[in-house]
Order: C-alpha cells, then structure tokens, then sequence
C-alpha cells in the first residue's frame, strides 16, 4: 500500500469513526421534542334519582366503573353515599388516585376497586377543576334541587321503571331549559320499550346479580354493560376536550 493510499484509508476510517460518534450521542430525531398527548375527556356528571329507591348509587358507581376502565390511570371518583360498597382494597391506580385526591382535600377518600369513594360533604370543587379522573356525583333525592349542579358538566336523572314517565319528562325539560345536558335512565325495566319515556332514554334491565356488583364497585357487568357504556360515551362527549 502506497502512503497516498494510507492516507485515503486513514481518512475514510475517521469519517466513519465521525459519523458513528455523532450518531451514538445525537441520535436521529432527537431534536425533535414529543408533544405529550392531551388528558381524555373526563366528565363530572351528577347521578340523581327522582325518588328514592331507585338505584341511583348502583348507576352511579357502574358508570364510573366504565369512565375508570377507558380512562388512562385506570381510576374514578364517585362522591355521596360509601354504603353498600363492598371492596374494601383499591387497584394500585385507585390507590395512587386516591393519594392526589386528598391531595385536592379530600380527606375521606378510599379506593374500592378501580373507584375512589368520596364521603359527602368533602370539598369537590377543586378535584371537579382539576379532573385527575372522571369524577360522578351521587346525588340522593331527598337533596336540594341545585345539587351538584354547579360542578357537573352533564346530569343523568335515574327513574324505576314502574314511576311516571311525565315527571321524568317534565323534570329533564326544566333543566334543559336552564341550559343543561341531561339523559334520563329508566332502571329495573322487565319489558323494553314498554312505556312512554322521554326520547333518548336509557333502560337497564332487572339484574339483580350485575346491580350488587356495581353497588360493590365490582364493575358494570352482564346485563348492565352495555347501557352503562352507552351512557358513558355521552358523558364523555359532554367533557370538556
């Protein structure tokens, strides 16, 4: 080999030499910065029964059972009554959940399942600003009417199957009229399409079995699946994005 020759072979080694280095430490594509992706909608909605008696904490917590389950942290928060909850240990992401909700203030908060309980009475305002989960409000009957209204993005009114399709109506036409959105859910129907209830209405099936599982924070199960879903996508399409 000449020394020219040398040379020439010297130098392609040191251009190749360069070329690994600056791969090795300036990967390809690293100047360009990931934008992270947005949070999902995660609504506050407000689940109230127009009499009492008719499973508004079983359609409470099954619909946040299905928000938890599409949510990313895997985890949701259902404010008002603790009684019938029958999980006593959270998911490690209801866990975590719980942590920062005590963090927003409040104290009383315990995972059961994949949902975070909130004992009425605790502050909501700041975990409903915030949203680090989907957050339902349990809403007794007996409550003032303005009940949770100021918070929630979305209201589902839960009627048994055997009440007066018209107070249904004349109760979700009052609040839309003041402006909110509002979906009326027909619970322990034994026959479909039975009676006259308001457009749009949701009808769970008698399940007695999937009910004391969604009461128990065990999930929207069997006959309860899918009009929780359903009713969960219209939450969600009511969040803010």
């Amino acid at each position: 080999m000449t020394v020219r020759s040398e040379l020439r072979a010297g130098g392609l080694l040191a251009a190749v030499l360069a070329r690994t280095e600056a791969w090795l430490f300036h990967p390809v594509g690293s100047d360009r910065i990931e934008a992270a992706p947005p949070p999902p909608p995660r609504p506050v909605v407000a689940v109230r029964g127009l009499v009492a008696g008719c499973g508004t904490s079983m359609i409470a917590r099954g619909l946040a059972a299905v928000l938890a389950a599409t949510d990313p942290r895997g985890g949701a928060a259902v404010a008002g009554s603790v009684r019938g909850a029958g999980l006593k240990l959270g998911a490690p992401g209801a866990a975590r959940l719980a942590r920062e909700l005590t963090g927003l203030g409040c104290d009383g908060v315990r995972p059961a399942g994949r949902l975070c309980l909130i004992p009425v009475g605790e502050p909501l305002a700041r975990a409903a600003a915030e949203r680090p989960c989907p957050l339902v409000l349990d809403v007794a009957a007996s409550s003032p009417p303005a009940e949770g209204l100021g918070l929630a993005d979305h209201v589902v009114l839960v009627a048994a199957a055997d009440a007066e399709p018209s107070i249904a109506a004349a109760v979700a036409g009052s609040l839309a009229r003041a402006g909110r959105s509002v979906d009326v859910v027909v619970n322990r129907v034994e026959e479909q399409g039975g009676m006259d209830w308001p457009a749009g209405s949701i009808e769970v099936a008698e399940a007695r079995f999937a009910a004391q599982l969604a009461l128990a924070c065990q999930g929207a199960r069997a006959a309860l699946a899918r009009p929780l879903a359903e009713l969960a996508a219209r939450c969600r399409a009511r969040a803010p994005g």
